[in-house]
């Protein structure tokens, strides 16, 4: 349920107890945290299938949409927030070293293609 501006100054400004007004907060702020989400994972999916097609004109097959790892997403979230290192994939998404060493490749991939 999405509310316009007009809306909310009259839902706030109507006599219900505060409990149902912090509810409606809740929700709307749900609402807003979920699409903020969605939106990061769709340009996250973007930049990786733009690299993907890139790397495929080149002619590399290393980011081959086969080979992709299924942490690569949230491997790239988890850079914008810090650096990457193979132990902090490894601890992260409890994975060996070479599968940590080959989801760090790929994610320097991917960030250096989103630079070009």
């Amino acid at each position: 349920m999405v509310f316009n501006e007009q809306e909310l100054r009259q839902i706030i400004q109507a006599p219900i107890s505060i409990d149902m007004k912090l509810d409606l907060i809740k929700q709307l702020h749900q609402q807003d945290v979920q699409k903020t989400v969605s939106e990061t994972q769709q340009s996250i999916l973007e930049a990786i299938e733009k690299v993907l097609s890139s790397e495929r004109v080149k002619g590399n097959t290393m980011l081959d949409s086969k080979c992709v790892d299924q942490f690569l997403p949230d491997a790239l979230a988890l850079a914008n927030k810090k650096e990457l290192t193979v132990p902090s994939l490894q601890r992260t998404f409890k994975i060996g070293y070479n599968r940590a060493n080959q989801l760090l490749a790929q994610c320097e991939q991917v960030m250096n293609g989103e630079k070009e």
